[in-house]
């Protein structure tokens, strides 16, 4: 599996920055801004803290965003093969949505309350009793999504660490197996090949036993032919002549 440093970092820093602002903000800054003693200026305190953070928050989100992308596009062949991945992906990709609509909201809500000018209210997401009521109403709705930001940006960090376990050895090779039947494309060529190896191993086992159980039988003794020579031998006539045999003819000694 090929290494992707740079995409990992903007995926895990984004979403690092991401709940981390979002959970100071709701923890620190609205509470910090109910501690001012003239209510005109708490909600305009906290609005202008939102505002100086949402370039920052921005730019996290950003960074997530083409991160997770750039690891989806990387481990496709993972996404697609292996059991649970895919449907991992699915989840995440979902909260993913959900938490940039909250995000869009939450920004929506900011600059309404910007819009709105010194108003006294009770605290950032508390409105009082002479707050105007269509800022009360944007109050109540940041009150939520304070707490929803955290909570679903936390939930993206949770569903990474999710995926990374996801990548161990332990799980990617039962999960890779257990996926093929459901993918013929991968199936079919995957049993073919098996095929074929345990064609070819079968039928190098038989020639090596027909190799081996053929008989040898000793060279056979060639017999070199007599040497060629001649001979001469005599025999004795009645009449006193001999026969010459050393060339096959007869005649008179002399």
């Amino acid at each position: 599996m090929s290494s992707h440093p740079i995409i990992h970092f903007l995926h895990d820093a984004g979403a690092a920055a991401w709940f981390g602002g979002s959970l100071m903000g709701a923890t620190s800054l609205n509470a910090a801004a109910a501690e001012l003693s003239d209510p005109r200026e708490r909600a305009r305190i906290s609005t202008a803290g939102w505002s100086r953070w949402a370039p920052a928050n921005t730019a996290a989100v950003a960074a997530h965003v083409i991160g997770g992308a750039g690891l989806m596009i990387t481990d496709w062949e993972r996404v697609r093969t292996q059991e649970g991945v895919g449907r991992s992906t699915a989840i995440k990709a979902g909260v993913t949505g959900v938490a940039l609509g909250v995000a869009a909201w939450s920004a929506a809500l900011n600059r309404k309350m910007a819009a709105a000018g010194p108003v006294p209210v009770q605290g950032a997401t508390e409105p009082a009793a002479t707050t105007p009521p269509d800022v009360a109403k944007t109050q109540q709705q940041l009150k939520l999504v304070q707490w929803l930001n955290p909570l679903v940006s936390g939930a993206i960090i949770g569903l990474g660490a999710w995926h990374e376990e996801q990548q161990r050895t332990s799980q990617q090779v039962p999960g890779i197996v257990k996926g093929l039947p459901t993918r013929p494309s991968l199936l079919l060529p995957a049993v073919a090949a098996a095929g074929i190896g345990l064609a070819a191993s079968r039928r190098q086992r038989s020639t090596a036993t027909t190799t081996g159980s053929v008989s040898t039988y000793p060279a056979p003794v060639v017999t070199p032919p007599p040497a060629t020579g001649t001979t001469s031998t005599s025999t004795g006539t009645s009449n006193g002549s001999t026969t010459d045999t050393t060339t096959g003819a007869s005649g008179p000694t002399r």
